[in-house]
């Protein structure tokens, strides 16, 4: 009886396994975004715990409960919808758009930017630096640059560059 039942389980076990395997290779195209979603909502949590700090707000077990559960909330989302995605939408999509998993990426780039912006909020809030304003500031220097550069490449003779 004893062999029976610990054959019994190695079997199951056996098959359980297998089909983690099934479905952890089923999400593989996918793994990569949930990642990135989990990354970025980490990134907010810890501004949000350094703007509490700094601004001397009381952190609270349950404002870090929330946490678990937006990641379980977008994690759970993106799954949804890349099962819907996947079975239903993605040859109605891929006869417009040579996108694969157009819909999946649509709701992972708005989960995405929702967590940017908080997370520009809480650096201004702490620092007073607005990530965007700096950004478009590096882009413009980056332009002046980019003329600068064409200017002294082309001061020779504008017909052939000098390289």
């Amino acid at each position: 009886m004893k062999v029976q039942l610990a054959i019994l389980l190695s079997s199951i076990q056996k098959s359980s396994l297998q089909l983690l395997a099934v479905i952890s290779a089923f999400f593989l195209p996918i793994s990569g975004i949930l990642f990135l979603i989990g990354f970025a909502i980490l990134v907010d949590t810890l501004t949000g715990i350094w703007k509490a700090k700094k601004l001397k707000i009381k952190i609270t077990s349950r404002a870090l409960s929330a946490i678990v559960s937006k990641l379980f909330l977008y994690e759970v989302a993106v799954i949804g919808f890349y099962l819907i995605d996947y079975f239903i939408l993605n040859d109605i999509i891929l006869v417009f758009f040579s996108i694969p998993l157009m819909l999946t990426k649509i709701l992972s780039l708005v989960l995405c930017s929702i967590e940017v912006i908080s997370i520009n909020e809480n650096i201004k809030a702490v620092k007073g630096l607005d990530i965007w304003a700096s950004f478009k500031q590096l882009l413009q220097r980056s332009k002046e640059i980019k003329g600068d550069i064409d200017g002294v490449r082309y001061k020779q003779d504008n017909s052939t560059p000098i390289i």
